[in-house]
């Protein structure tokens, strides 16, 4: 993993948890909707990215 990928990582990371903490801010379950949209996005992306690579 290169220094651009970690810092992408680290990036996208921040700003889903800066989204969510904001989104809590407001309303606490909504906060806990925001963050488990991104984990099932997370996830997905994952999942898609592992099987095209072993294609």
């Amino acid at each position: 993993m290169s220094k651009l990928d970690i810092a992408t990582l680290l990036v996208g990371l921040s700003g889903a948890a800066a989204v969510t903490t904001g989104t809590a801010m407001l309303h606490p379950a909504a906060g806990w909707v925001c963050g488990g949209s991104f984990a099932l996005l997370w996830s997905y992306r994952t999942a898609r990215a592992a099987a095209q690579k072993g294609q």
